[in-house]
């Protein structure tokens, strides 16, 4: 059975960041989610996939993603914030990343946003991936 290209593409991503060892410094543990942990300590990431659409062409058969990496950290960590979004913007730049029955054929950052959360005393980050797969064919 084929897995979606979105399922693939979001475990390929975590598996890589997870291997990352001055990424999981900066989080002072592996943490890393595919969805939030309740009582999780702080920082911590999450990686969902918001969408995914058909991208095929006349002769490939693909799909564009947005996927979205959600750093939340305490109120007071904004410099730890922005040295996970600069690790992340490494480790993202031409990855190489292996999914299960489809192809990764661009992968690129749209957007990184930091929002205070006042009410909590936190600060989320949020960083949307634009990435395009196509289904693997030999």
């Amino acid at each position: 059975m084929t897995e979606l290209a979105s399922r693939a593409l979001e475990q390929s991503l975590l598996d890589h960041l997870k291997s990352d060892a001055t990424l999981i410094a900066l989080l002072g543990g592996l943490r890393l989610y595919d969805e939030p942990r309740r009582n999780a300590r702080f920082p911590y990431l999450t990686v969902i996939t918001s969408y995914s659409r058909d991208w095929s062409t006349g002769t490939e058969a693909g799909e564009e993603h947005r996927i979205i990496i959600t750093a939340w950290t305490a109120s007071e960590d904004k410099a730890r914030q922005q040295s996970i979004f600069a690790r992340l913007q490494e480790l993202l730049t031409d990855p190489a990343l292996v999914l299960a029955d489809h192809i990764l054929v661009n992968l690129q950052t749209e957007r990184i946003e930091l929002r205070p959360d006042r009410k909590n005393h936190l600060l989320q980050g949020v960083m949307q991936i634009r990435a395009v797969t196509e289904v693997q064919t030999s």
